[in-house]
């Protein structure tokens, strides 16, 4: 597989509560894969943190600091390849209806690129609830931490997607690139879920010997989901 010219831009976006693993997996799966078909290995992601605040606490404790503010985040979306959304503080964000909803709602609805490049969106865990609230779901298939699946089924019949939308029990899905958008919808499961759904990510973009490295430097066994 060829390196694309440039990185491919991975933005991950926090909020207050959020699930540490939920957003730290993928972060550490994209930010070891290479290409190693360039010497030195070509990296493969680059990876940003946004988020409102400058700080954001984790529901684990852990306080972290954003490299750009959501607000500016919004001007440089189309700039994007895919878009990872954390679960955790699910409540917070969907009463309040507060970012990364916006976010969401704004990546989904970018025009399609010209040169035929797709954008991914990427949730874990009850990520998927916010992606449920946003609309993004309706006619696919999705995933989320097993606590949730009823809240999931319950927000798609309040918003009218009960009846499109399919829940499964998996570790992640990954759902057929729309072709009029130019988008692809991956939901990972609980938690360690996006760590899998991550390195699926790997072997599908930068291949099955990056995706091995991968697994061989975090001593991860993959676990497969769904590809529809």
């Amino acid at each position: 597989m060829s390196p694309p010219a440039h990185p491919l831009k991975v933005l991950l976006a926090a909020h207050p509560n959020l699930d540490t693993l939920d957003l730290t997996g993928p972060l550490e799966i994209l930010s070891h894969a290479t290409h190693l078909s360039t010497s030195p290995p070509k990296k493969a992601f680059t990876t940003t943190i946004t988020s409102a605040s400058e700080l954001t606490t984790t529901g684990q404790g852990l306080t972290f600091q954003r490299n750009i503010p959501i607000t500016e985040v919004h001007v440089t979306l189309s700039d994007y390849d895919i878009l990872v959304i954390p679960g955790g503080g699910s409540p917070g964000v969907l009463e309040g209806n507060t970012e990364p909803l916006h976010l969401i709602k704004a990546f989904v609805s970018l025009p399609k690129r010209e040169d035929g490049r797709i954008r991914i969106l990427f949730s874990v865990c009850t990520g998927s609830l916010f992606l449920a609230e946003a609309g993004v779901l309706d006619g696919l298939t999705a995933t989320t931490h097993p606590g949730y699946y009823g809240k999931l089924r319950e927000i798609l019949q309040v918003k009218g997607m009960g009846d499109r939308t399919t829940v499964v029990e998996e570790r992640f899905v990954v759902n057929k690139t729309d072709g009029e958008k130019g988008l692809r919808v991956i939901t990972a499961g609980g938690v360690s879920s996006g760590i899998d759904a991550a390195l699926w990510l790997v072997g599908d973009l930068v291949g099955m010997e990056s995706k091995e490295k991968v697994e061989s430097i975090v001593q991860h066994a993959h676990r497969s989901g769904v590809v529809l």
